[in-house]
């Protein structure tokens, strides 16, 4: 059996892969993440956009009035503010505490409990932290249907974030 961290991560890429099949768009994974890439997600209409992310999940209270407290290791910090081609995001599915509440199913229903949320460091500056750093997610940046549908637009149109 995978372990607790192996399962969250697995949870994370199956819900980003569920958004992602709802708006219409495909979802690549990397075998290898040497550069904070967990994945790609595709569009195949128009200039065929793309936005790489780095997918995150965490069962931690990091919920705040208003936004996510959400520690992040420097490395992908470093490497999702870089300037690239492909727009990144990082996106963090926050989890019940209990495992056993982070799904339901039944023949009427399959339901993923909590939410994930997206942001762009894109232009961020260095920080002098050598092992982490706490990003500010504000709430309002849901990884849903919509929102990422307004993303591959505007990823389409060559907007970094």
């Amino acid at each position: 059996m995978m372990d607790l961290n192996d399962r969250k991560s697995r949870f994370s890429l199956g819900y980003i892969t569920a958004v992602a099949a709802h708006a219409g768009y495909q979802v690549l994974e990397s075998r290898i993440d040497k550069d904070s890439v967990d994945g790609v997600l595709m569009g195949e209409e128009g200039r065929r956009p793309r936005i790489e992310f780095q997918a995150k999940a965490t069962a931690r209270d990091v919920l705040r009035p208003g936004y996510l407290a959400f520690p992040l290791p420097i490395k992908n910090y470093d490497d999702l503010r870089a300037e690239v081609i492909t727009p990144r995001l990082l996106v963090i599915v926050v989890l019940p505490e209990s495992e056993g509440d982070w799904l339901a199913h039944s023949e009427e229903e399959l339901s993923l409990r909590r939410s994930g949320y997206w942001l762009s460091l894109a232009g961020q500056p260095e920080v002098p932290n050598t092992s982490s750093v706490t990003v500010r997610v504000p709430r309002t940046q849901v990884f849903d249907t919509e929102q990422l549908r307004a993303l591959m637009r505007r990823a389409e149109g060559g907007e970094a974030r």
